[in-house]
């Protein structure tokens, strides 16, 4: 039973480790989503030891009989560290969660420490399988403190993640969130099976008694991998909900932002190649961008900018005064009077710069005082949007129309 669900477990756990880590960045940004990341790592890691061509590997590798005893159940130990981690980082204030995540990290390392001096007592006894370790070596003194120290560690985290789970699940007001805690919680749950056959192995050793049968050594492997299996797909469940479905909105925004400030880039870049950090490509390939898309947007906008600046010894009081009297005319106000004067200012301007026009009345920006509330680039992006909306909409000045490049 052992070797026919631990693969499964196995692939869920690492196909959760990838998706967690890609960007990397993301990891060193939060805190929760790194422990997260060691939870399915270290799971990951439980499991693939415990795989029969892995085990007889390591006996090779470190010329011990059984190594992978010691590599499954410390990496289990160190991913029931970790989950009250996550769940602290989740649920509790900075710095609480930091001392929580301190005091959890710290119990963890010793108890495995605890184990790796309990393993090396052990009086080797040849080759064995994973399957067959406990009923080799469970006679011995020192595999029954082992076993013990290991299952009561487990049991006491998997209780703290389950009560944490449901306590979590009570307080949060996102749907999804609390019904992934809920699934972490019964699979928290679940795994007392495990813990409830291997201590009762351990007493029917010390007492004498007839061991647990091969059907009770199934349904303890059942409730171990079952209760792992349901832990991890539902801390997923509020990973996607948290920072899967956040990014990938983010991302598509950044996509759609990139692309509606296009025909304003072009404009200007038209006029003004110098502007651009790289060199321009064909639109079938800039559409292509996938994970720098956030960094281009941005550049883009600066870039906006930059061209916007360099403009600037081309506007004329006359065409903003005109633009102010046809869009207030249109009923125009505020904010979106400024960007729309502005969208009009910049056509005349270009119209200017290439024909080496100088203004006979030199002026500003429509928008130079509504640029106070431009703090982040993303509040930029926001503004050059609006004025991209109305640069690609409004009818030019009648100089500019006669006179404007072709970009488009």
């Amino acid at each position: 039973m052992q070797q026919i669900l631990h693969p499964i477990c196995l692939a869920l756990a690492v196909t959760g480790f990838l998706l967690l880590c890609w960007p990397p960045r993301h990891l060193r940004q939060d805190r929760a989503l790194a422990a997260l990341a060691g939870v399915y790592g270290f799971s990951a890691l439980s499991f693939l030891v415990s795989l029969e061509p892995v085990w007889r590997l390591l006996d090779d590798i470190t010329g011990r009989p059984s190594t992978g005893i010691l590599g499954a159940f410390g990496s289990v130990v160190a991913l029931l560290a970790l989950q009250p981690v996550v769940l602290a980082y989740w649920a509790l204030p900075p710095e609480q969660a930091r001392k929580r995540a301190r005091l959890c990290l710290a119990a963890g390392a010793v108890v495995i420490l605890a184990l790796a001096v309990l393993f090396f007592q052990l009086t080797p006894a040849g080759r064995s399988t994973p399957q067959g370790f406990t009923a080799n070596y469970l006679h011995t003194g020192a595999y029954q403190a082992y076993l013990t120290l290991y299952i009561v560690a487990y049991t006491i985290g998997e209780t703290v993640l389950a009560v944490g789970c449901w306590t979590a699940a009570r307080r949060t007001d996102q749907v999804w969130v609390a019904r992934g805690l809920r699934v972490v919680g019964v699979g928290a749950v679940l795994t007392f099976g495990y813990s409830g056959v291997r201590l009762a192995g351990v007493g029917s050793s010390l007492l004498d008694l007839t061991p647990p049968s091969a059907a009770a050594e199934n349904f303890a492997w059942i409730c171990a991998d079952g209760g792992t299996t349901l832990t991890l797909a539902g801390f997923f469940i509020p990973t996607l909900a948290v920072h899967a479905v956040p990014q990938t909105r983010a991302w598509l925004r950044a996509h759609r932002d990139y692309r509606r400030l296009a025909p304003l880039w072009k404009a200007v870049h038209h006029a003004m190649p110098t502007i651009a950090l790289q060199p321009s490509r064909a639109d079938a390939v800039t559409g292509l961008r996938v994970w720098d898309i956030t960094w281009r947007l941005y550049r883009r906008a600066v870039e906006i900018r930059d061209g916007q600046w360099a403009l600037q010894q081309h506007l004329d009081e006359s065409v903003r005064s005109a633009a102010e009297q046809r869009r207030r005319a249109a009923g125009l106000t505020g904010v979106e009077l400024a960007d729309a004067v502005t969208a009009d200012q910049l056509r005349a301007a270009l119209a200017a710069y290439s024909r080496g026009e100088s203004p006979q009345r030199p002026t500003e920006y429509a928008d130079a005082a509504t640029r106070e509330d431009v703090r982040t680039p993303d509040d930029d992006v926001r503004a050059l949007l609006r004025i991209a909306v109305h640069f690609t909409s409004a009818p030019a000045a009648p100089d500019a129309q006669e006179a404007a490049p072709s970009w488009t």
